[in-house]
């Protein structure tokens, strides 16, 4: 799986229609303005986490591995070794070049959400 597998998943499964009060979640922790981005031979979700019990809301954040996509209702989910995430909306350079988000100016700090293999 690379980057693109998921996003074109995401374009081919989503609904933009929906909106938190127009329809049913999973309540899981949601990934919004978020990027797939290719590390080595895996992808890695990077983003603002809400939803979440650990993580304020907002927190940036670097996912472990993605090891699948799903829907349901019109929304997408991404499955770690451990975690499933809601992917909300995409980053606003969602179909530009990733590496923005490791350049830019803004110096919160990422979160790790979850720890594979460490």
């Amino acid at each position: 799986m690379i980057a693109d597998d998921i996003t074109d998943y995401y374009l081919e499964n989503s609904q933009p229609t929906l909106t938190t009060s127009n329809t049913a979640t999973l309540s899981l922790p949601i990934i919004e303005s978020w990027l797939c981005v290719n590390i080595g031979d895996q992808v890695v979700i990077q983003g603002q986490i809400f939803n979440h019990s650990k993580y304020p809301a907002g927190k940036k954040l670097k996912s472990s591995p993605i090891k699948g996509c799903l829907t349901k209702a019109g929304r997408v989910y991404v499955t770690t070794k451990n975690s499933i995430y809601e992917l909300g909306t995409p980053h606003p350079d969602f179909a530009g070049d990733a590496l923005q988000l490791f350049t830019n100016n803004d110096h919160q700090q990422w979160a790790k959400l979850t720890i594979v293999g460490e």
